[in-house]
């Protein structure tokens, strides 16, 4: 019986708290790059940029 992967990861917790703080810095990043887009896009719109 193969051993999964993803459980042997996420057994060690130093493992597991990087992961989580690596997928919460992603959501952040994503959060501020679709608003900037968003922003930039309306001022398009409306003719200023």
């Amino acid at each position: 019986m193969r051993r999964n992967p993803f459980d042997q990861y996420f057994k060690d917790p130093d493992r597991r708290a990087e992961l989580y703080l690596l997928s919460v810095a992603a959501m952040v990043i994503t959060t501020f790059l679709l608003t900037i887009g968003t922003i930039i896009f309306i001022l398009i719109l409306l003719g200023i940029l």
